[in-house]
């Protein structure tokens, strides 16, 4: 399972800021134990002033980074199929899954059964202040297989994909992600399409698809 982080510069830098004027503060308390209050004054002051500006810039940023993180996408796989020649209902699919610092990049060619192809994703669906705290619901893509646009059932078994999904919904099965406090939600997303080429995107609670060039 991936969930990627992604922690802004300018909360982490307004986040300094914060703690720097936290130290004026205390720095100008020890002061004034040994100087008097106008060393309080002085130095204390403008550490007060710094931590207020400090706390409404950072109030700002993690409105912005709750508005990222809600909206956010990862681009997590990218798709190209194309129709076999003089067979119905077979699709040669092209596909790449995109690596990441834990996981290499992947790429392969697969003959699936159908007239659409659909990717399945298992999706952890993260609280909404955890994903302003920076951090990505997790998914993994797991599942590869085609659907008949005449709704006759195909014959051909689901083509894994990242060793599977077994252990995923055995977990949600046992009811363990439940038991964790920063998890709204496990689930198994699935995206369908007809022959193209296609990216495939990652949002906090789903898997999508968009036409390359569209």
């Amino acid at each position: 399972m991936n969930f990627p982080v992604d922690v802004g510069l300018v909360q982490i830098g307004l986040i300094l800021l914060l703690l720097v004027g936290v130290a004026l503060i205390v720095s100008g308390l020890l002061m004034a134990r040994r100087a008097g209050w106008r060393a309080l004054v002085a130095r204390g002051g403008s550490g007060l002033v710094l931590l207020l500006v400090a706390a409404v810039l950072l109030w700002v940023a993690t409105l912005l980074q709750t508005y990222l993180g809600l909206t956010g996408e990862i681009k997590a796989a990218h798709v190209v199929a194309k129709q076999v020649a003089g067979q119905e209902h077979q699709l040669d699919v092209d596909l790449i899954l995109y690596g990441d610092d834990r996981h290499a990049e992947q790429r392969a060619t697969y003959r699936v059964e159908g007239d659409m192809w659909m990717l399945q994703a298992g999706i952890v669906e993260l609280e909404p202040w955890v994903n302003a705290l920076g951090f990505h619901s997790g998914y993994q893509i797991s599942r590869l297989y085609g659907q008949r646009l005449d709704g006759v059932a195909t014959t051909q078994h689901h083509i894994f994909l990242n060793g599977g999904d077994q252990d995923f919904f055995a977990d949600m099965r046992e009811g363990r992600w439940w038991t964790q406090p920063f998890v709204r939600s496990a689930y198994g997303n699935a995206v369908i399409a007809v022959p193209g080429e296609y990216d495939v995107y990652v949002s906090r609670d789903a898997i999508k698809t968009r036409t390359v060039g569209g």
